[in-house]
C-alpha cells in the first residue's frame, strides 16, 4: 500500500507581497495554508517547511497536525529538507502555501496518475495569445498549442524525488518546481486536469482578487 506524505514549502520572504508570509494571511478567519490543508485531510501525512529559526512560531499560529522542519533559501530546497522529514513515505505530493484551494478532486487526479506513471501535475491548457515582447514592442506571436499552465499539488514517487534532488545537488540545478526537476532526470510526468479557481497568491493583486471572491 502507498504511503503518501504532503511536503509544504512555505519558509518564503514574502518579497513581492511587502514582506507578508502569504500563506498565514487570513481568508474567512483562517490561514491561507489551513484553507489548503483541508483538501488533503486524511490521505497524507503532512510536513511544512517554515522560515528558519520560525518553527515554534508557525506551530502556535496554526494549531495543525503537521511536522514542521526549517526551510531554505529557494523552493527546491524547502522541498528537499521537508522530504528528508517524510522518512516513510513512499509516495509525496507537493503543494504551494499560498494555494489555498486545490479541490479535492484535483488532488485525487493528481494520485491516481502518479500511481500509475511515477510523477503527475495538474494544470489548465492556455487560452490566451501568448506574445514574445522585446524592448516593450511585440517580436512575435507564440504558439499557444501544447502549452499548459501547471499548477500543484504535484505527486511523485518518493524513491524519484530523492534521487532527483542529490542530482540537483551534485550538478548544481536551479529549478522552478518539482515537475523541471524530473524532467532534468528524464522521469516521465502525467499532466491531469487542474481546476480555474486552484489560485496561487503571489502578489498584493492576487490576495485583492482572491478576497473578492469571499473564498471561491
Amino acid at each position: 500500500m502507498p504511503r503518501w506524505s504532503l511536503l509544504i514549502p512555505a519558509a518564503g520572504s514574502g518579497r513581492r507581497m511587502g514582506g507578508k508570509k502569504k500563506p498565514l494571511l487570513r481568508l474567512d478567519g483562517k490561514p491561507l495554508i489551513v484553507h489548503a490543508l483541508a483538501a488533503f485531510r486524511g490521505i497524507a501525512d503532512v510536513v511544512i517547511a517554515v522560515p528558519p529559526g520560525e518553527v515554534e512560531r508557525w506551530k502556535r499560529r496554526l494549531h495543525v497536525k503537521a511536522r514542521f522542519v526549517e526551510g531554505g533559501a529557494r523552493r527546491q530546497d524547502s522541498v528537499a529538507n521537508a522530504l528528508a522529514a517524510a522518512v516513510e513515505a513512499t509516495h509525496v505530493l507537493v503543494h504551494d502555501a499560498a494555494r489555498p484551494f486545490p479541490g479535492k478532486e484535483t488532488v485525487r487526479r493528481v494520485m491516481e496518475a502518479t500511481l500509475r506513471t511515477g510523477a503527475a501535475i495538474p494544470g489548465l491548457a492556455v487560452a490566451d495569445t501568448l506574445k514574445r515582447v522585446k524592448g516593450g514592442l511585440v517580436s512575435e506571436t507564440v504558439s499557444r498549442e501544447g502549452l499548459w499552465r501547471v499548477q500543484t499539488p504535484q505527486g511523485v514517487r518518493a524513491d524519484w524525488l530523492r534521487e532527483a534532488f542529490a542530482r540537483a545537488a551534485r550538478e548544481k540545478w536551479d529549478v522552478t518546481d518539482e515537475a523541471m526537476l524530473l524532467e532534468k532526470c528524464g522521469r516521465p510526468v502525467a499532466v491531469v486536469e487542474g481546476d480555474p479557481r486552484n489560485v496561487k497568491v503571489t502578489t498584493a493583486a492576487d490576495w485583492k482578487l482572491l478576497q473578492g471572491r469571499g473564498g471561491g
